[in-house]
């Protein structure tokens, strides 16, 4: 089975609607697990790893992002890189050279593993987390701005 990249998808208000009515039900602890109806009219039960994947891409779309289905296989140009990462392509191409996130060549063009941005995605997250929580720390410890 081949697994092949979505064009990315946004909804509408009514379909966010829906989405969202969709994360509700797949939250819900009801002890059933979630049944999907086939075109046929075969219902099949999910496993619980499709049920969350699902869940994921429902409240995206209900929040009105655009979503779009990238195995982790996949290579990345640098552009797409730099969109799932929200910087600009120079910069990515800076933190290349850098050696700050690992790439290949296969021709004149870079490429990345969508695996290996993620990974590097989650590792800037957890430092800017880590560093706000810092701040609220230190904020904590020396009382607020306006001494109260």
């Amino acid at each position: 089975m081949a697994t092949t990249t979505t064009d990315p998808e946004e909804l509408g208000p009514e379909q966010r609607k829906l989405a969202a009515h969709v994360v509700e039900e797949l939250a819900t602890e009801s002890g059933r697990r979630p049944r999907l109806v086939l075109p046929s009219g075969e219902e099949v039960e999910l496993p619980p790893s499709m049920v969350v994947a699902l869940r994921a891409i429902a409240e995206a779309l209900a929040k009105g992002s655009v979503v779009s289905i990238v195995p982790m296989h996949r290579e990345l140009t640098t552009q797409e890189a730099a969109d799932v990462l929200n910087i600009s392509r120079q910069h990515l191409v800076t933190l290349l050279e850098r050696g700050e996130l690992p790439h290949s060549r296969p021709g004149k063009h870079r490429r990345l593993r969508a695996s290996d941005v993620l990974a590097y995605k989650r590792k800037r997250q957890a430092v800017m987390e880590k560093g706000l929580q810092e701040l609220i720390e230190l904020d904590q410890e020396m009382g607020d701005y306006f001494g109260s």
